[in-house]
């Protein structure tokens, strides 16, 4: 007891350490520090307390409580620490810009080879797929080591792999066959949902498994929904058409499809459940507590998904619509209107989803493929009407301009309207009902029922 009334038991941390120090209640905390090896230079070193204010280095052990607990801070150590960090955004920003790139270069490779006519490419085509196939290998391995905690980089960076993939399916299968334009698309989106499905299988990262699983569940559905249009007969436009209509409504259930827990996580059922569903039915395990760090990871999950999904979805719209254009020339009142309805129905769900998420890439990745599928109606329709539907269209859009530019000023202000949001809740949930049957117009699927009735 005469050694703790002699002594004040003390707290140093360092960067390095943390020492419990006993402090005779003559000596000084500078002296304690001096004999521990620390020398503390004004201006490059501080100590400071509990509280955060600097430390007295002449008090001694009496003029120091109990406990007391001090830390040993260097003051450079902060302008290392930011230029490392400014190093690593860097080579992170150069890396985003790569990824950015090879999908660039996937989607220009997929173009070529659709847009040229069978054969260009000689015999060399077969070849540059096989290696176009290694490249989205490759990178796929790549994205797959990396661990990084930005979900929304690296989904954006797994479509890159993907885009390859699909590349490399369009310019392996000869085009020259009947329909084998049809069947290199459905080759493509195969190779891509199987790699998507492998990455799914064999990364550990929750967040690039669960980007992963959601672009594998997309792609092979497209594949199925191009499939089907092969097998019925049915051309690339109308094939493109049920693709592009059915966006709207996937984006609508995307959100529902988020939150992957098990059932007992939302129902008690041992508690409330009277009968088992089956005779060997198993009763779903409630969890006794929920921690933050797990509800946390579901979190992520779910917006890597989300943003997987909205992404590649708004992708699929914007490359779809092109294909289905040509129906707009049809003599078929009910696919000409059908065309016109989905594709209105299209960019009015692309443009008044985003209100319901405050994440910037998800507001404004759907509105950009809105405007870029605006322009591929404008150009399609004026190529095949003349040039005066062009300046029809033209005008549309300087009064929508002009109509945007008075309106952002009071919503920039914070007006908001009440009227407005109804309207504009009527108006997605109408785009969300039409667009697929619209699309099924499109396709010209009365023509294909009415064979079948006949037959």
């Amino acid at each position: 007891m005469a050694f703790e009334r002699e002594r004040r038991k003390i707290a140093l941390m360092s960067a390095d350490r943390r020492l419990d120090v006993a402090l005779p209640l003559d000596g000084t905390l500078g002296d304690a520090l001096s004999d521990l090896g620390y020398s503390i230079q004004h201006g490059h070193q501080v100590v400071l307390d509990r509280a955060g204010n600097e430390a007295r280095l002449g008090a001694t052990g009496a003029d120091l409580q109990d406990g007391a607990l001090f830390a040993i801070v260097d003051l450079h150590q902060r302008g290392a620490v930011d230029a490392a960090r400014a190093r690593s955004a860097e080579v992170e920003t150069a890396r985003t810009v790569l990824w950015w790139l090879l999908g660039v270069v996937a989607v220009l490779l997929a173009a070529v080879a659709l847009l040229t006519s069978p054969g260009a490419l000689g015999p060399a085509e077969p070849v540059l797929g096989l290696l176009v196939a290694l490249g989205a290998a490759a990178s796929a391995v790549a994205w797959g080591l990396r661990r990084r905690t930005d979900a929304t980089a690296e989904g954006l960076a797994m479509l890159a792999p993907l885009g390859l993939a699909f590349a490399a399916g369009v310019l392996v299968i000869p085009r020259q066959l009947v329909a084998g334009d049809q069947l290199s698309v459905v080759t493509g989106m195969l190779l891509a949902g199987i790699l998507a499905a492998l990455l799914t299988a064999t990364v550990s990262g929750g967040r690039l498994r669960s980007s992963a699983g959601t672009a594998t569940i997309i792609l092979l559905a497209l594949a199925g929904v191009w499939g089907v249009a092969l097998l019925l007969g049915w051309g690339i436009p109308a094939a493109a058409a049920v693709s592009a209509g059915a966006v709207a409504p996937a984006l609508r259930f995307l959100p529902t499809t988020l939150v992957n827990v098990p059932e007992g996580h939302h129902i008690d059922y041992r508690h409330f459940m009277s009968n088992r569903w089956t005779v060997r039915g198993a009763i779903p395990e409630t969890p006794d507590r929920v921690s933050m760090p797990a509800v946390r990871e579901i979190v992520h999950e779910s917006s890597a998904r989300l943003l997987t999904g909205t992404v590649l979805l708004s992708l699929i719209a914007a490359v779809s619509v092109p294909f289905a254009l040509p129906a707009l020339a049809a003599g078929n009142p009910f696919v000409f209107g059908g065309t016109v309805a989905f594709l209105a129905a299209l960019l009015v769900m692309l443009v008044l989803t985003p209100r319901h998420t405050p994440s910037p890439v998800l507001r404004w990745v759907p509105r950009a493929a809105a405007a870029l599928i605006l322009v591929e109606i404008t150009v399609g329709v004026s190529g095949a009407f003349g040039v005066a539907v062009l300046l029809i269209a033209a005008s549309g859009l300087l009064l929508a301009g002009i109509v945007a530019a008075a309106v952002i000023v009071p919503v920039g202000r914070g007006a908001s309207s009440l009227v407005w949001s109804r309207l504009a809740d009527i108006l997605e949930s109408t785009a969300v009902a039409v667009a697929f049957p619209a699309a099924l117009l499109a396709s010209d699927a009365l023509s294909f029922l009415r064979g079948v009735m006949a037959s």
